[in-house]
């Protein structure tokens, strides 16, 4: 096959690149690891909670995107490659009881450091006390930056269902969080 040019994979759709790959272009499939690393692991992490765990669901999920890029029909390749992410995390959930790593001492960071960490803790601690499909739908809506149609189309849900579960997780971090934030003003 002959080899294209790094700008061309570059400025080429998912789905084309994809084909590339499908057909034996393995710079196409490094370009696209490349275009979606950072998305599949912080989905990962935010989904399970455990950097090991996440490590492990990441490397998995792009050994079965690589295994079964021969089923690739064209449709949307984001959508498809998610539904293969969210698999993945699905099944580490359900095979593994999953914790809350502990997290080392902060005793030598500044203390400004220290109430953005303690912050963002809170955010993580109240993401983990929400349903999974709550927790799933807000992630991939506000950290990932996935519309509504792009959410349903992973889940598997109702576009309607999607605007629901992040309605009531928006709600429901509101309810969890108001201490934490009416804390931080506080001590400002």
């Amino acid at each position: 096959m002959k080899k294209q040019p790094a700008i061309q994979y570059a400025e080429r759709p998912d789905s084309e690149l994809f084909q590339l790959a499908q057909k034996g272009d393995i710079e196409a499939f490094n370009a696209v690891f490349k275009r979606y690393e950072k998305k599949v692991y912080v989905y990962c992490m935010r989904v399970l909670f455990d950097e090991e765990a996440a490590h492990d669901a990441f490397q998995e999920a792009f050994m079965r995107l690589y295994e079964h890029r021969h089923t690739y029909d064209g449709r949307n390749f984001m959508v498809w490659f998610f539904t293969i992410v969210r698999n993945v995390c699905l099944n580490m959930r359900r095979n593994k009881k999953m914790t809350v790593p502990f997290e080392a001492s902060v005793a030598d960071i500044e203390p400004a450091k220290i109430r953005d960490v303690a912050l963002y803790e809170e955010v993580a601690a109240a993401l983990g006390r929400l349903p999974h499909d709550y927790r799933e739908a807000i992630v991939l809506y506000e950290y990932d930056g996935y519309a509504y149609k792009e959410i349903a189309e992973i889940t598997g849900a109702s576009i309607a269902t999607v605007k629901i579960r992040i309605y009531r997780a928006r709600k429901m971090l509101r309810t969890i969080l108001f201490p934490v934030v009416h804390d931080n003003d506080d001590n400002r």
